[in-house]
């Protein structure tokens, strides 16, 4: 019992440590290549984990988006609490049926559990064969990495003590194949979540949409910054 409880405090204090560790970097956005708008609407996919599924920004960044560019915006998601990288390797195939222009992907949080993720080599190499597959289609979609935001507290910040690495290696992931990132993690202002794990919904979208409108508006030529831009 005592050395059970000695490692759980052990993995508390490398949790302290990472989550600290978490302030320091400066957000990393990566601009996705130039391309024409297409003569349609634009069709846009969140594909991702609870922070995805619960998110109010898709809606929101569609109706922003509609707003810059002139055109229907339409968002779709594909998410699921407690889904992985994994998990998504086996809906690409309902993924590429939407068709979309954008996709964004957030995984990151949930391959950072101790208990039911995967190490950080298995989720690059399984994110790079999402990405992949994603674009193996005959009109290949943008993809936006996406960082979310750091583990407060309790029980859901024990489970991911190193989500941080995690977080990095997304940096790693988009600067290697050429995707976009939009950098939540470094924007948000600790302690964080109320739950530990999932933000307000709202809060979430304050940060998130401008950041991603940002990142698409410039792939089509516009400037689609708010004066509330993070």
């Amino acid at each position: 019992m005592a050395t059970a409880l000695g490692g759980l405090a052990l993995v508390a204090l490398l949790g302290a440590w990472e989550l600290r560790w978490q302030e320091l970097p400066e957000p990393q956005d990566r601009a996705l290549p130039q391309a024409q708008l297409p003569d349609r609407p634009l069709r846009i996919l969140a594909f991702g984990t609870s922070l995805t599924a619960r998110a109010l920004w898709p809606e929101r960044l569609a109706v922003e988006l509609s707003r810059c560019l002139g055109r229907p915006v339409s968002t779709e998601r594909i998410a699921r609490p407690g889904a992985g990288s994994d998990w998504a390797l086996t809906l690409v195939r309902r993924a590429n049926d939407v068709a979309p222009d954008i996709v964004i992907l957030e995984f990151a949080i949930n391959d950072a559990d101790l208990l039911d993720g995967v190490s950080v080599e298995t989720s690059i190499r399984q994110h790079r064969e999402l990405i992949g597959r994603l674009s193996g289609t005959k009109t290949p979609p943008a993809i936006i990495l996406m960082t979310t935001n750091p583990v407060a507290a309790g029980w859901h910040w024990l489970q991911r003590p190193w989500l941080g690495n995690y977080y990095m290696a997304y940096r790693r992931l988009a600067a290697e194949t050429g995707t976009g990132l939009a950098d939540l993690w470094p924007r948000w202002t600790l302690p964080g979540p109320g739950d530990g794990l999932h933000p307000d919904p709202e809060d979430e979208a304050d940060l998130a949409t401008p950041v991603l409108q940002t990142i698409i508006g410039d792939r089509y030529g516009r400037t689609c910054t708010s004066s509330g831009n993070p």
